[in-house]
């Protein structure tokens, strides 16, 4: 498949529109290796990786109704990394790509501007960045569930799935279920420079498959409930005015036969009872309940058809783009706290067995209404939950490794620190 520009998704769209230099929907992946990264073998990597997924080596465009991807025809530079988590992306600087690739020690990262991709297509491309560099090293790498060049690239990667599974919602239903009311928001004093704070839990998958199990219950829904029990813990006084909400993305090609790349993803929205008792226990039977009712079919098909009403009703099709910025601007300034936090768990990345990578890395964004989220990966007997926050206090993390110790045995604890730095 020849590349040559790639039409939005819906999601992307939204994430496009909502874009400013100071504003940016940005997330991390990474590789934790067993080595000293090297810098010449890891950019071989990259334009190797670009050859077998063209669509990510791009540049955004703006058409008069919508935005597009066109192919980027600069080169593409890696840099070492700064330290700073999820530094805004320069674009100009970074030759208008909307992912930059950069490395430290034993460490190579990919932070990716969300309209290019969610975290399912993000990891794609950091595996076949992953095999191309010990290719180029010479150094023998199973590509077990890795899109290398071996197989051309498929349109079905480029889809716009939103579009393609579409059915058309009940539309006052869909405004109920996707806009939600006021959540629990959790304040505190912002770091005074760029950066955020990161605290990584380092636990044994298997340790946490069977006290999740214990309960009766998922990973996901396990650590969902940790989690608002620790805010609740370090942050709720007496009844809570808001409600606990936390946000879990849902990665739709479960549900659906899509193979795209880019953006195929809605959430499920968990919010707690203000009545709901809020300790662990009490709330793994409620988490539970509310995300298997997220997970229904019928709720996750009105999810669809509303994310992709942008395309599909004329009102918005065929306004001008920059009007429709303008309103998605205003509309996100002006909106209050929709969720406490967000939880995404990738699972579990299983690409073979191999002695040269130590373990996969994925960070979150997060912002002063959410300042506090939560990225989740397994890779071997070991589960990464690193918590990317943008407030100086530690006190949700700190609950949340004992109690998480408690319940799963020894956990090794990683920060950067961040609290130590100059802060407001």
């Amino acid at each position: 498949m020849k590349y040559s520009w790639y039409r939005l998704d819906n999601s992307a769209i939204m994430y496009q529109m909502v874009l400013t230099p100071r504003a940016q929907s940005l997330f991390r992946m990474g590789v934790k290796l067993k080595s000293p990264v090297v810098p010449s073998a890891l950019k071989c990597a990259v334009d190797k990786a670009f050859l077998r997924h063209p669509f990510f080596k791009s540049e955004l465009k703006r058409g008069f109704f919508r935005p597009y991807l066109d192919e980027n025809k600069l080169p593409f530079i890696i840099e070492e990394d700064d330290g700073v988590l999820l530094k805004l992306l320069d674009f100009s600087s970074n030759n208008r790509y909307l992912l930059r690739v950069s490395y430290f020690g034993n460490r190579f990262f990919i932070d990716y501007f969300h309209g290019l991709c969610d975290g399912t297509g993000a990891l794609e491309f950091l595996k076949t960045v992953a095999f191309y560099y010990f290719d180029a090293l010479g150094i023998p790498f199973p590509d077990k569930n890795i899109l290398t060049l071996s197989s051309s690239p498929s349109e079905e990667e480029t889809e716009d799935a939103f579009t393609k599974y579409y059915r058309k919602p009940e539309l006052g239903k869909g405004i109920n279920s996707m806009a939600g009311g006021q959540a629990f928001h959790v304040r505190g004093k912002n770091f005074s420079s760029t950066g955020y704070g990161l605290i990584q839990a380092n636990v044994s998958t298997s340790a946490l498959l069977d006290a999740a199990h214990r309960l009766n219950c998922s990973v996901t829904v396990f650590l969902t409930a940790l989690i608002l029990a620790s805010v609740a813990e370090a942050h709720v006084k007496g009844v809570p005015k808001h409600n606990l909400t936390a946000f879990v993305p849902i990665n739709l090609r479960k549900r659906f036969p899509s193979k795209t790349l880019g953006n195929f993803t809605v959430f499920a929205k968990i919010i707690i009872p203000k009545d709901c008792p809020l300790d662990f226990e009490s709330l793994v039977p409620v988490v539970k309940k509310l995300l298997e009712e997220q997970l229904g079919e019928r709720e996750v098909i009105l999810k669809l058809g509303f994310t992709s009403l942008m395309s599909k009703m004329p009102l918005f099709k065929f306004m001008p783009l920059f009007i429709k910025g303008f309103i998605s601007r205003i509309g996100r300034t002006l909106s209050t706290p929709k969720q406490t936090f967000i939880l995404s768990n990738m699972g579990k990345i299983d690409i073979g067995e191999n002695e040269v990578i130590d373990e996969f890395l994925f960070n979150l964004n997060c912002n002063k209404k959410t300042p506090d989220n939560v990225g989740v990966l397994s890779y071997g007997d070991k589960t990464l939950i690193s918590f990317t926050r943008k407030i100086v206090s530690t006190e949700i993390e700190r609950i949340f490794c004992k109690k998480l110790a408690s319940l799963c045995g020894e956990v090794k604890v990683i920060s950067n620190f961040r609290e130590e730095c100059n802060a407001l």
